[in-house]
């Protein structure tokens, strides 16, 4: 029999390999990077439009920051309108919090209007947040994110907001019966077979079953195995950094306590709370 790619690639990576979804930032990756096609029929879902035309699509994007934070977008768009897309991924509740959102909007407006160029030539964009779970547990497949003044028009409802930035957050466990519920299906199952939508299926068949795309799927799959320990032991020495500051502050709290200095200044000159240093003093042996 003749030898293939999958007798040489490790069992535990086949594995892996074969469980991957849409959802799992690895396939999502390989499944819309550079393909406008798939990040259309994506977006035209969510936004339950029919005459949206994708014209760049890239996955992985970083935005970079000289004086902070960087960031990487997992898929970026824009269609025919100029108007631009930031699509998250998300398995995780914590990852998509409000401020994290409106960071990636300050990121992507940063890099968008050049030097000197008008504010009002910002384009339209959206911010989708796509999740595994329902983030606020009340059943909605699609909740947005309104923007309004606390004045209102002639009908009494709140003069929008109209900022150019729209923010939505997908529920990954909406099953309803039409476009968004089918979407949210294929998202979360690894069986390409048993999924709906044949642009996704074909592109996901391709990686986990044709011998160039498993072979594909398995460095990438690597790539981010080896950011991810890379990223946890970057965690873990920055906690032990902080757990010894922590313990220098509460071992300088206590001889500064034994000198007699009241404790409000002593948690001011040590940086802990209050509480953490009266603990600490009732923890002295009392002088005779």
């Amino acid at each position: 029999m003749a030898e293939t790619v999958f007798n040489n690639i490790n069992p535990a990576m086949m594995e892996r390999i074969k469980n991957l979804r849409l959802i799992d930032d690895e396939l999502m990756t390989m499944v819309f990077s550079g393909d406008k096609k798939a990040t259309e029929l994506l977006i035209r879902i969510l936004l339950n439009r029919n005459d949206l035309r994708v014209t760049k699509s890239m996955t992985q994007e970083q935005k970079h920051n000289l004086f902070g934070r960087s960031v990487t977008l997992d898929i970026v768009a824009e269609d025919i309108f100029k108007t631009e897309y930031n699509i998250e991924i998300q398995r995780a509740d914590k990852g998509a919090g409000a401020r994290r959102i409106r960071y990636h909007q300050a990121m992507i407006d940063s890099h968008t209007l050049k030097k000197k160029e008008d504010f009002e030539s910002l384009p339209n964009l959206y911010i989708i947040f796509i999740l595994e779970h329902d983030l606020f547990n009340m059943g909605e497949p699609v909740y947005f994110v309104n923007k309004t003044l606390n004045a209102k028009d002639e009908d009494g409802n709140n003069l929008l907001f109209d900022d150019g930035c729209n923010i939505m957050y997908v529920n990954g466990e909406y099953t309803g019966d039409d476009a968004l519920g089918k979407l949210m299906h294929d998202f979360s199952t690894p069986n390409a077979d048993e999924m709906y939508y044949t642009e996704l299926a074909e592109k996901v068949r391709f990686y986990k079953q044709d011998e160039t795309g498993v072979q594909m799927a398995s460095k990438i799959v690597e790539e981010y195995g080896d950011e991810r320990a890379a990223d946890a032991f970057k965690q873990g020495i920055e906690q032990g950094i902080q757990q010894g500051a922590q313990q220098q502050a509460i071992e300088d709290a206590i001889e500064f306590l034994k000198e007699e200095i009241p404790p409000e200044k002593v948690a001011k000159c040590v940086k802990l709370p209050i509480e953490k240093v009266l603990e600490l003093q009732s923890q002295l042996p009392k002088k005779a």
